[in-house]
């Protein structure tokens, strides 16, 4: 998977989730839609951090 993919992946999950957090009944659902978005929002923190330490790996190799 290329990693303009795995973005566009995140960004669709972070929509349903959004979509999940707005159609929440009650505060369970609330809490649950808002602990699944701050999983995309870490998966998606982790994969740049890792595109910019391949970018700076290949920076300071030359």
């Amino acid at each position: 998977m290329t990693y303009n993919e795995e973005l566009d992946d995140l960004l669709k999950d972070l929509a349903e989730e959004s979509k999940n957090f707005k159609a929440a009944e009650n505060k369970e659902e609330e809490v649950e839609a808002l602990k699944d978005l701050l999983d995309v929002f870490m998966r998606g923190t982790l994969s740049v951090r890792e595109q910019i330490d391949k970018y700076n790996e290949r920076r300071w190799k030359r």
